[in-house]
């Protein structure tokens, strides 16, 4: 049993997360925005906080062997799409005040790479629209990279509501061959597994649904 805070637990993805861990037999810390849930379960507590308060949310990872951030930006563009690197900033910083080694967490495909010398963020027909998101994203692995955690980066297309089904790809560094989604519940799923497998140590993960 491991004992795992997600960040963005009331999000899309995060509440998979909080429900595939539990089921696993994790005790996990839920950090929410805002309660917003009756759910009840006797390995599972909730923190309500802002993760722009640094003071609580170092307060809130002590004690903890695992974080989880399913953090996404609730605009594709502007100052919002740097919470996600802020805020891993606040977690990298904590966990080595307190020794704590594993953090897991999600972002966009265009982190990963085109060939071994460009990122997919990096191409010249990329989408306009999502290059401020993208860059936020890759914020994030910036930050990852450049620590001596034990870090898993998951790289996601489209992220499609769903629970999980188990069918899905993964690959090292690249996009993950298969459709261009991912279910919340397969990627929730994944990041429980890889808590025990950990396949995926100090790197990206393409990951995407089979045909």
């Amino acid at each position: 049993m491991k004992n795992i805070i997600v960040f963005g637990a009331s999000g899309r993805t995060g509440k998979y997360v909080v429900q595939y861990a539990l089921q696993a037999g994790h005790k996990v810390t839920a950090f929410v925005h805002q309660q917003s849930s009756a759910f009840t379960h006797p390995n599972l507590s909730v923190i309500t906080g802002d993760v722009n308060n640094k003071d609580k949310v170092v307060h809130s990872i002590k004690g903890h062997d695992v974080i989880i951030s399913t953090l996404g930006a609730k605009q594709i563009e502007g100052d919002a799409v740097n919470l996600m690197s802020n805020a891993m900033k606040i977690f990298v910083e904590a966990m080595n005040t307190f020794g704590i080694k594993r953090v897991l967490a999600v972002g966009g495909l265009g982190v990963l790479q085109l060939n071994e010398t460009t990122q997919l963020l990096d191409k010249p027909d990329y989408p306009a629209q999502y290059k401020s998101i993208g860059e936020g994203h890759n914020k994030v692995y910036k930050v990852l990279r450049e620590t001596q955690l034990d870090w898993t980066f998951a790289c996601c297309p489209d992220i499609i509501d769903g629970e999980r089904t188990g069918k899905y790809n993964l690959k090292k560094d690249y996009p993950a061959e298969g459709k261009y989604q991912i279910l919340t519940g397969d990627l929730a799923d994944f990041l429980v597994k890889e808590l025990s497998e950990n396949n995926f140590l100090k790197t990206r993960v393409g990951i995407a649904n089979a045909k």
